[in-house]
């Protein structure tokens, strides 16, 4: 079998949702092509389209995993402009956005010529979208290639064979083929979620291809295939039966979109619901008790739950903040029922933003906000009066599909508010960050981040963080 590199030029045969009869439609390969013969391609003349939030609709080249195998992918044929087609001569022609199969009806001067596609459909076509009928093995070698269990060395010389195994790595081994896992996607729109799938197939000793149980295919013809690193894949969490209701505060995941996402909750409510916060959306959903599970973490090879870790201080002790105003333009006339996070810090020194809502109007320059994320003081949620000076809105949400870089300034999800700190080290979409307020490092996943934005004279700067 003929090796596929990246870049190469492809048809593969298929059907599309328009047309059930199979044709060959150009693609080009994405990827590196798996040890176990599948390749990542995105086809030329097929798309999809999907439809923006600002009411635009989207057009997008559909990507797939295909199995390298004879009469299903070939290599496009060289182009021979100068054939002439004769009545009667099977052809294939490019109809339906791929190549089909026909048969010539007549032949006009002027460059163009008509076929019968299928035995049934007369069109009239250029002669540069029809081609001589190509051998469905083409790309394929003639003779299957030898394969040999011996090692053969040419050398006049006595020489000496030295082998080094690389470590295995073990986390990899236990994804075998058929493996029930969660993946994580850091795509916009899935940030941080997770999507139960199957091990299909290895790309490599840290990648795999699972196929999801409930993402498809741009098309929605059939589930959606990926290949996916290995430290964005864990087995299944175990099962908890949870009898008691879930707490304040307690961090849980949420079934949502067709994946579990991990948010907080905010708000324990009647028959069974609860208001969730999902800070890496920056929205509250109201859910019953049967989509939301314990949120659990796999930590040197246990599972460890939300609930059954150490507990730290739900209020860290910060004071509200004002922030030194200069040219900066204050938050007047908020209105009530918007987002806004409060700040937050210790000794002069701004550490934590705290997501909250304006509740009314107090005074020119004061406004009763409610806590989203903090445990109430008194009463049903914790509210308070806050300094406008204190006040930002909530910043625009920027999911970052690609790993931080050391030096990028971030907040991190701490004690449920957005404190703010700078990447030291990164590894596999884990990073080291390092807080100024404490003098501290320590571990996030990727989930946990978001980049670091300021709000100045009305408008947000990104990743720049003044040290005071």
């Amino acid at each position: 079998m003929s090796t596929f590199n990246k870049g190469d030029k492809l048809e593969i045969l298929r059907t599309t949702t328009t047309n059930t009869t199979p044709a060959w439609f150009p693609a080009t390969v994405i990827d590196s092509p798996s040890p176990s013969g599948t390749l990542h391609v995105k086809f030329t003349t097929l798309f999809v389209e999907k439809d923006r939030k600002n009411g635009r609709r989207k057009r997008k080249k559909i990507k797939d995993y295909v199995i390298v195998t004879a009469g299903v992918i070939r290599r496009v044929p060289p182009p021979d402009p100068h054939r002439r087609f004769v009545v009667g001569e099977e052809v294939e022609v490019l109809y339906g956005c791929g190549w089909r199969r026909a048969v010539v009806k007549e032949v006009v001067e002027d460059g163009r010529c008509t076929v019968v596609v299928g035995g049934a459909v007369e069109v009239v076509v250029e002669n540069r979208n029809v081609r001589v009928c190509c051998s469905t093995a083409s790309g394929f070698d003639s003779q299957q290639e030898k394969s040999t269990d011996e090692l053969v060395l040419q050398s006049p010389k006595p020489t000496k064979l030295r082998i080094i195994c690389s470590k295995q790595n073990s986390k990899a081994a236990i994804f075998q083929k058929g493996a029930r896992v969660e993946a994580r996607s850091y795509e916009e729109g899935y940030h941080g979620a997770r999507y139960v799938a199957t091990v299909i197939g290895t790309v490599s000793e840290a990648k795999f291809l699972v196929q999801y149980d409930t993402l498809t295919t741009d098309d929605q013809m059939q589930p959606l295939v990926e290949m996916v690193h290995v430290s964005n894949i864990r087995p299944l969490p175990p099962i908890i039966r949870r009898e008691h209701r879930f707490n304040m505060l307690e961090e849980v995941d949420a079934w949502y979109h067709d994946g579990w996402w991990v948010g907080v909750v905010t708000k324990v409510l009647a028959n069974l619901k609860y208001v969730v916060f999902f800070w890496t959306t920056n929205e509250e959903l109201e859910l019953h008790h049967l989509d939301l599970r314990s949120h659990q973490e796999l930590i040197n090879g246990k599972w460890v739950a939300s609930f059954s870790r150490p507990k730290v201080a739900e209020n860290p002790g910060l004071e509200k903040m004002k922030l030194q105003t200069g040219r900066r333009k204050l938050m007047m006339d908020l209105l009530c029922g918007l987002n806004v996070e409060i700040a937050h810090g210790a000794g002069k020194f701004l550490s934590t933003w705290y997501p909250a809502v304006i509740l009314e109007r107090v005074s020119s320059k004061k406004y009763l906000v409610g806590y989203r994320t903090l445990k109430p003081r008194n009463g049903p949620e914790h509210v308070e009066e806050v300094d406008v000076s204190c006040i930002r809105p909530s910043p625009p949400i920027i999911q970052q599909a690609y790993q931080f870089k050391p030096g990028d300034a971030v907040d991190a999800w701490v004690v449920n508010g957005w404190r703010i700190g700078q990447i030291r080290t990164t590894m596999n979409f884990k990073y080291e960050v390092y807080f100024w307020a404490t003098d501290s490092v320590v571990e996030f996943q990727h989930a946990y981040l978001r980049p670091h934005q300021d709000f100045i004279n009305g408008a947000w700067l990104g990743n720049y963080i003044k040290q005071e």
